[in-house]
């Protein structure tokens, strides 16, 4: 079986762009639990770093996950 952030970073990283829809997704699905951890933060770190362009909501989300983990 694949690991998630494997399947994750090729759906996130499918077209290069990360959209708000995809944002959303990210964000409700690593916040289902409510807390985040340096993993997941990584995680979405790294897609950022990866794609061609996102959009603001995503520096948003990395922004609100690092106040998680303070």
């Amino acid at each position: 079986m694949a690991q998630w952030r494997d399947v994750a970073k090729a759906f996130a990283l499918a077209d290069g762009h990360i959209s708000q829809k995809e944002v959303n997704t990210l964000r409700k699905a690593l916040l289902a639990d409510g807390h985040i951890s340096k993993s997941e933060l990584d995680f979405l770190k790294e897609i950022k770093r990866d794609a061609t362009s996102s959009v603001q909501l995503l520096d948003e989300l990395i922004a609100d996950c690092e106040k998680l983990i303070g």
